[in-house]
């Protein structure tokens, strides 16, 4: 087990380390000049020797290497710099935005959760059957209907012409509803299959079948064998689709006016404000591989052969395949 945390530790380090270095070096590659662009933006008149002096403070003079390099060890001692834009601290900026963007997140997982777990019970219990092809052909169509899209259609329905929610999401805390509802709708199109066929599989194991021939009631069933046995395979789903929401919902965010580090990255990536991206990208990328950990963790020690097979993987090849390794897809 501690291999395991050290050997995932290092992974984690790693994956940042590659992603500071791509992300520098497509903010090195993009065209123009900072420098130029801050003085455009400031509205002061430059010559040349004001240019190379901007340059000069901002540290743009030396290579490639030279500038990732010195950037690289500010980050490591906590200096993300100051946006070129305002001047304010880029650490402060990533602060105020990211935890709002893991707010709309954990309530939207909480939602998504609370619709498709007793969805997705009820069609696996009656598997086959005219109201589980029902909901299974409703559920492929809403999933074809992109995220923005279902939130014009909920903006135009509950704020427009019933008038029950705002539309900004910054106007009240009533305006983190719609948002919530729109990615909660969108995701649950995507877990609801897939813990059905989950839980069926499960339904129909010997274990199952035995506890039922031994007469069990069928509530014990569900809360001590279906649940438990089900429970890596969500945990896998939920880490991944956690980690798509703390960085792809930008286009809702911006949609309903939420304050969170997607809509910010939309407004600086039109002004170039190349510190405050590359600390975003960063950030997104840290939350992401951190909530990614924590539910590695939480599946190696709830399923034993996970367990055991990160502890003496020699035996892998033995173990019959595990539940948590089918494919899901992002939330």
């Amino acid at each position: 087990m501690i291999k395991f945390i050290i050997k995932t530790i290092l992974q984690f380090v790693l994956i940042l380390l590659c992603v500071s270095f791509i992300s520098f070096l497509l903010v090195y590659l993009a065209p123009g000049d900072p420098a130029e662009s801050i003085l455009n933006a400031q509205g002061i008149p430059f010559t040349k020797e004001l240019l190379e002096i901007k340059r000069a403070e901002m540290g743009l003079n030396g290579s490639f290497m030279e500038q990732y390099l010195a950037w690289l060890v500010r980050i490591v001692h906590g200096d993300f710099g100051v946006t070129y834009n305002s001047g304010a601290s880029v650490w402060e900026q990533l602060v105020f935005y990211f935890p709002n963007t893991v707010y709309l997140a954990f309530y939207t997982l909480l939602a998504t959760l609370g619709i498709s777990l007793p969805t997705a019970l009820y069609t696996s219990y009656h598997a086959g059957k005219p109201v589980d092809r029902f909901l299974m052909a409703g559920l492929a169509f809403l999933n074809a209907i992109p995220s923005f899209v279902m939130g014009i259609i909920l903006i135009l329905i509950f704020s427009v012409q019933l008038h029950w929610l705002p539309i900004q999401a910054t106007a009240n805390e009533l305006g983190l509803v719609l948002p919530v509802i729109t990615l909660a709708m969108i995701m649950s199109t995507r877990y609801i299959p897939q813990l059905r066929t989950a839980l069926i599989e499960v339904l129909h194991s010997p274990e199952v079948e035995g506890a039922r021939g031994r007469g069990i009631r069928e509530g014990h069933i569900l809360l001590h064998d279906v649940i438990y046995n089900v429970l890596p395979f969500l945990l896998t789903l939920v880490s991944l689709s956690l980690g798509s929401l703390l960085g792809g919902v930008a286009i809702i965010e911006h949609l309903f006016s939420w304050p969170g580090i997607g809509k910010m990255l939309i407004g600086v990536v039109a002004k170039r404000d190349y510190p405050l991206i590359q600390g975003a990208v960063l950030f997104i990328t840290a939350g992401v591989l951190t909530v990614n950990l924590v539910f590695q963790l939480l599946t190696v020690w709830l399923n034993p052969r996970v367990r055991l097979a990160q502890e003496n993987p020699k035996l892998l090849p033995r173990m019959k395949r595990l539940k948590t390794s089918k494919e899901v897809s992002y939330g």
